[in-house]
């Protein structure tokens, strides 16, 4: 059984992964990005931008998956 402060600990790095790689999938797909006062610009109108959003959003999906993977480890290995 998994103990529940695990899983309380957990929900926040479960949300911002879900969150931050469904938005890099999306932003991926369409080929657009959010610029604040601007509106959504494709990828040909900020390719900088574009590339900068979709690296930031996969490593912090990445960096959830880490602190889930390193949260379970701490708690039955240390």
């Amino acid at each position: 059984m998994i103990p529940p402060e695990l899983i309380v600990g957990s929900i926040g790095n479960f949300f911002g992964f879900v969150f931050c790689l469904g938005y890099a999938i999306y932003t991926f797909l369409t080929k657009k990005v959010y610029l604040k006062k601007r509106g959504w610009k494709t990828k040909d109108e900020a390719p900088k931008i574009y590339y900068i959003v979709l690296s930031v959003m996969i490593f912090f999906a990445l960096y959830s998956v880490g602190m889930i993977i390193f949260r379970v480890y701490s708690y039955y290995y240390m």
